[in-house]
């Protein structure tokens, strides 16, 4: 291998929405089973080798385990979290046997498959490895005063009072590179922490993490599309009892979300995130569900996480701080801004199996052209929900 020492060296080094989502899939729905899969929107190719570093790669993962120390971290600071998950994760193992990777000239192919409250926890991971793989077997070390840079963007973002958080960990050019933001960041105001909790430990920094689109796709297989978002919340809501309370609005576009945004969840939840789309456009509607409910805006979140750099954010918090409390989740940015171009990747659940086989399922962004999954299951769920 040419690479032969592990990328990733804790069962923490992910993103805490992972963590989350699975205590509620190991609690509501262990027997589900569910697929995902790799997605490349960059125009690249893989060097001939990856398939075979990837997989040495998979297979050191097995090899993980919470240690005594961070399960003493993880309850302490992430304290909503039921015994039973917490004991149940103290030695969870990841599965090697659960991950298929090909290799066809430059082009990749992965498909993850399994229990869903097992398998949840390769997404991140996997996509840190292949980033840094990638980087490191194309020849392209992190250039530059990008050290400089990390501190000037933290600079610039605590001079202007924003708030905001390292979203960093799936596309990092390295762990090295993330490890740096928050040591840096950690001595500036408005700096509230990382989604990583590796390194929200290290440094004594908050982790942060809600929930992501795959669980609102999961729920459109059990409940169907018109519902899922909602039941979604349901889920969350009951399991976390008001902790971590921000609501993602896009999985079948904000447009939807916003019909069935009542004042029971608007009450409920801290606040919103928004991941596509226009930010200006999102956080006025957002401003207008909340003065239609008769709810003051002033003291609810509104998380921005879609492909933010560092003045687009500080332009957005400065318009949307007079009405809400936004906070700028930001990833790429931070953690591979280093002369090199990040690769554009995601991976996503493409079935759910809530034991009457599998379905498929879709996600229909607000950004045009980024919907994901089989074209005849994006055309019946913009069907079901009146979506042109």
């Amino acid at each position: 291998m040419i690479v032969d020492e592990p990328i990733i060296r804790s069962m923490l080094d992910c993103d805490l929405y992972k963590t989350n989502m699975a205590s509620v899939v190991f609690h509501d729905f262990p027997n589900a089973i569910v697929t995902y899969k790799f997605i490349l929107r960059s125009k690249v190719d893989f060097p001939a080798n990856f398939a075979a570093e990837l997989e040495y790669q998979i297979g050191l993962l097995s090899k993980l385990q919470m240690t005594d120390a961070e399960a003493t971290w993880f309850k302490a600071k992430v304290p909503y979290h039921r015994p039973t998950y917490i004991e149940w994760f103290r030695g969870y193992r990841m599965d090697p046997n659960e991950v298929t990777v090909k290799q066809t000239g430059g082009k990749l192919e992965i498909i993850i498959k399994g229990y869903w409250y097992r398998v949840i926890f390769w997404e991140v991971k996997l996509m840190a490895i292949i980033s840094e793989l990638y980087f490191r077997l194309t020849g392209q070390p992190a250039n530059g005063d990008w050290k400089m840079r990390i501190y000037e963007k933290a600079k610039k973002l605590s001079d202007s009072g924003s708030h905001w958080i390292d979203f960093g960990s799936r596309r990092r050019h390295s762990y090295e590179i993330q490890d740096m933001v928050v040591q840096i960041m950690e001595g500036f105001q408005g700096f509230l922490g990382t989604s990583n909790p590796h390194l929200a430990m290290k440094y004594g920094v908050s982790p942060h993490g809600t929930y992501a689109h795959e669980c609102i796709m999961a729920m459109s297989a059990l409940y169907g599309a018109r519902i899922a978002d909602k039941m979604w919340r349901k889920h969350w809501s009951e399991h976390f009892k008001g902790n971590v309370g921000v609501a993602l609005t896009d999985t079948f576009t904000s447009e939807v979300f916003w019909r069935d945004f009542d004042t029971y969840d608007a009450r409920l939840f801290d606040g919103c995130r928004q991941d596509s789309g226009d930010e200006y456009e999102w956080g006025n509607r957002a401003l207008a569900q909340y003065k239609k409910l008769g709810i003051l805006a002033s003291n609810k979140r509104m998380v921005f996480s879609n492909n933010l750099n560092t003045d687009k954010y500080i332009s957005i918090d400065r318009y949307f701080r007079q009405f809400a409390q936004p906070c700028g989740g930001i990833g790429t940015h931070f953690t591979n801004d280093v002369n090199v171009v990040p690769l554009n990747m995601v991976i996503k659940l493409t079935t759910a199996d809530f034991g009457h086989g599998p379905i498929d399922v879709v996600k229909l962004s607000d950004d045009v052209g980024k919907h994901t999954g089989n074209p005849e299951a994006i055309a019946q769920v913009k069907f079901e929900l009146k979506l042109s």
